[in-house]
């Protein structure tokens, strides 16, 4: 068995009252980016080409998220943000996504209706940072905290690894967020390569061709 480790930088961003959000590339920050207004992004892959180019199969014993510290955010109370840290052996285009990121934050990833099944989604974790008047607004409060994930063995030559802040900015009459920071993570699988029968390692292998053409929806 091997241990697998990929880290995804923190986020230092701030918010105007129009709830325009401007991430900090001077304070680290470096993968992020803001595909849709409201919706943050840090991409990274386990890169498994060498293990696929032997025709063998990744099974995946365990997966986890570690982090460096604590998310934080600036604000009054009720404010509040999604963080989601999720792997999936298939691509994810977050700019054509083609579902709206708050129907992401409503409900998660590898659900029916969504763009990704349970099989591809291999880790995530959803939870929801919120700003709560028994603590003056100075710490957030985690108010959701729900994992899922298969954990489901890949021949996919990469496993893709996201983390996620969704930020509600449609406030009114305006957004009171002022600044949110999310610590640096790491992404953590333990694998094991085996060899599978020929048909099942190639329906596999299909499986994943055609999930990256067409989007699933089940």
């Amino acid at each position: 068995m091997k241990t697998l480790a990929k880290y995804h930088d923190a986020l230092f961003a701030t918010v105007n009252g129009a709830g325009v959000i401007t991430i900090d590339y001077s304070a680290v920050s470096s993968e992020w980016e803001q595909p849709n207004p409201g919706f943050l992004v840090s991409s990274q892959y386990f890169d498994l080409a060498g293990m696929s180019q032997e025709e063998k199969t990744l099974f995946i014993e365990a997966s986890a998220v570690q982090e460096g510290g604590f998310p934080a955010i600036n604000g009054v109370a009720g404010d509040n943000y999604v963080l989601i840290d999720i792997m999936t052996s298939i691509p994810v285009d977050w700019v054509n996504f083609g579902l709206p990121s708050s129907f992401v934050a409503l409900r998660g990833l590898g659900f029916p209706g969504q763009l990704l099944n349970f099989e591809h989604v291999i880790y995530q974790r959803y939870r929801r940072f919120t700003l709560d008047i028994d603590t003056s607004a100075r710490f957030a409060m985690v108010t959701n905290d729900n994992q899922s994930g298969s954990n489901m063995p890949t021949a996919s030559d990469r496993i893709y690894c996201y983390r996620l802040v969704i930020v509600d900015t449609s406030q009114a009459p305006a957004v009171t967020v002022t600044s949110i920071n999310v610590p640096p993570a790491r992404y953590l699988l333990n694998v094991q390569a085996k060899e599978e029968p020929t048909y099942q390692h190639l329906m596999r292998l299909k499986r994943s061709y055609d999930l990256q053409q067409t989007p699933d929806v089940d």
